[in-house]
């Protein structure tokens, strides 16, 4: 297989699933479809905890906050697609704390 045809097959494997947990190890970069931003105040203490989940993560703080927050709104939905990336985000962040 090229790295083209590599390249192919995972970009096409990753839009299959736009709303997946991300995994430890991913490099995150800007680019994609999300162009609103959403403001939160926390104190000092949440914050802190934000970014040692963050470093845990070695994920920006900005993206484990998307991702928690993302995680929460599929919460309430209970299709079986949803239910299933709950789990497997749920099984990622039980997976970034062991570490």
């Amino acid at each position: 297989m090229s790295i083209n045809d590599l390249i192919a097959a995972e970009s096409t494997a990753s839009e299959r699933n736009p709303d997946a947990a991300i995994k430890a190890g991913s490099k995150v970069t800007r680019g994609h479809r999300r162009a609103k931003t959403l403001q939160v105040r926390l104190n000092v203490e949440e914050l802190g905890a934000l970014e040692d989940l963050a470093d845990r993560r070695g994920l920006p703080v900005s993206t484990v906050a998307r991702d928690l927050l993302l995680a929460q709104l599929a919460a309430s939905n209970t299709s079986t697609e949803r239910l299933i990336a709950r789990l497997r985000a749920d099984l990622d962040n039980l997976a970034s704390r062991a570490t």
